[in-house]
């Protein structure tokens, strides 16, 4: 595998890290460290809104260095330290508020951690045993914790609830066993329900309120076709429809919490179908919904951009999505966390892309073979056609290279032809490569690139498109190996 073209968009975006909260122990090697001075850390914090002072009382947490560490998007940073003694008190004094949001403590070995939700109310006392905080917590002074805290019990006893119900719901939706379920799990949903619904009328305007209106999942409808079996795509379509419903895009701290970058996460990877024009629509929906505010505009376009970014996707794809959120949102009027000159570099690069998208009539591409004589892509007569882009000294290059002369060889008789062109190569190594592998169609290699580039878009070799009996592009970004199944279905 070698890269063509020398990703830049890592330079503009924010790049991921760690994705949620339960794995975020294993990711603590890779964050940023952000650590506030030592003066800083051991300054006198006088009494006052505008101060941080955090006492934390642990049982059973043996002595040593807590981490603090604090989240935003996909990214993991360390913010402070503190020193716990035998007792596991430990305590964490700053001069200036933290920003509203989520944050842990990495306790000594990582094993085990203490969660924070943090509004501006930074002044508080959190004992508990370090085995089982969630049901041995006990906070003073900060109500943003102390309902972090209360609804962690509440959740995690509804939560095995609701496992022990779940598996009997896969069955017909008129069984009697689904129905009885169904009532079952109706009532523990509801439960959380009322819950969410309680917090919103005692505390409206709290942080945690927000935090947990935003990372409500819709209730599962059950609608059924005509037949009276289950029609899941109407419940999935649903269940995508209401989604985000809740979510408040007003309030940008939730950014700091896991709550936006997980739920993008399932929007993406479960909900949305996984082919260029539906994450393409899904999108523009969602940015849609997010209206004015900036930080999630910023926080979405680049999300889905890194996530279908060529080379970095199984999206077979993925320039069409990329280059389209370049193209729609990357501009100097809405990216304005960027340069001019960065946002023409991206610009730049969605643009080559476009020509080989799929669907695209493929274009035209004449260079030379071995023995001088000018190759003309589309002269081949086939209804099908592979054009297989490789290095030589690419080592997927060199191990696709003979199954694919094998699979040319079981259908070329049956319609399909190959023509391949060697990339970011000299002509010693390209004529070394051919005598090796002795392929049986037309190779051919241009010391410029200029015949073929743009016109066919690589981001790492081998790349391979495959046009049908219009030239049409219909599979591309995909391995020698796979050719066979489309073979059978554009052949038909």
């Amino acid at each position: 595998m070698k890269y063509v073209l020398m990703l830049f968009l890592s330079a503009v975006l924010i790049i991921s890290c760690a994705s949620s909260v339960k794995d975020a122990k294993e990711n603590t090697t890779t964050v940023a460290s952000t650590t506030a001075s030592s003066d800083e850390q051991k300054i006198d914090v006088p009494a006052g809104e505008d101060s941080l002072i955090m006492v934390f009382n642990i049982k059973n947490q043996p002595a040593g260095t807590a981490k603090l560490v604090g989240m935003f998007e996909d990214q993991r940073f360390i913010v402070d330290s503190a020193k716990i003694d035998a007792n596991g008190h430990f305590e964490l004094s700053r001069r200036k508020l933290l920003p509203q949001g989520y944050y842990y403590f990495i306790m000594p070995g990582r094993k085990n951690s203490v969660q924070l939700l943090i509004d501006k109310d930074q002044r508080f006392e959190l004992d508990g045993d370090i085995h089982d905080l969630a049901n041995t917590a006990q906070v003073k002074g900060s109500t943003c914790m102390q309902l972090f805290y209360e609804n962690m019990k509440f959740q995690s006893e509804l939560d095995q609830k609701i496992r022990a119900v779940s598996p009997q719901l896969k069955g017909g939706p008129q069984s009697p066993q689904f129905k009885a379920a169904k009532a079952k799990y109706d009532k523990l949903v509801d439960q959380i329900e009322n819950k969410v619904k309680e917090y919103q009328q005692k505390y409206p305007n709290n942080f945690f309120t927000k935090f947990k209106v935003a990372g409500q999942n819709p209730k599962l409808s059950y609608p059924l076709k005509a037949n009276g079996t289950l029609d899941t795509a109407k419940q999935v379509y649903d269940y995508r429809s209401q989604f985000w419903d809740g979510y408040d895009f007003s309030e940008h701290d939730l950014l700091r919490t896991p709550v936006f970058v997980n739920k993008i996460k399932r929007y993406f990877t479960e909900l949305v179908p996984l082919n260029q024009d539906s994450i393409i629509k899904y999108t523009d929906i969602l940015v849609t919904k997010a209206g004015d505010n900036e930080p999630y505009f910023r926080a979405i376009t680049n999300w889905v951009a890194l996530k279908f970014e060529p080379g970095h996707t199984n999206l077979m794809d993925g320039e069409a999505v990329y280059s389209h959120i370049i193209n729609k949102y990357f501009t100097d009027e809405l990216a304005t966390w960027s340069t001019h000159e960065e946002l023409e570099k991206l610009r730049t690069r969605a643009k080559e892309m476009m020509p080989s998208l799929l669907g695209k009539t493929a274009q035209n591409v004449t260079a030379k073979d071995k023995n001088g004589h000018f190759q003309t892509l589309l002269d081949s007569k086939s209804p099908l056609l592979v054009v297989f882009i490789y290095s030589p000294d690419c080592e997927h290059c060199q191990e696709q290279t003979p199954k694919l002369i094998n699979i040319y060889n079981q259908w070329h008789n049956k319609g399909v032809d190959v023509y391949s062109i060697a990339a970011n190569t000299t002509e010693k190594e390209w004529k070394q490569f051919g005598h090796r592998f002795n392929m049986p169609w037309r190779d051919v290699f241009d010391a410029t690139n200029a015949s073929w580039y743009p016109k066919y878009f690589v981001d790492l070799t081998p790349e391979v498109y495959l046009l049908d009996q219009n030239r049409k592009i219909v599979a591309k970004n995909i391995k020698v190996t796979q050719l066979p199944i489309l073979f059978k279905r554009y052949l038909r």
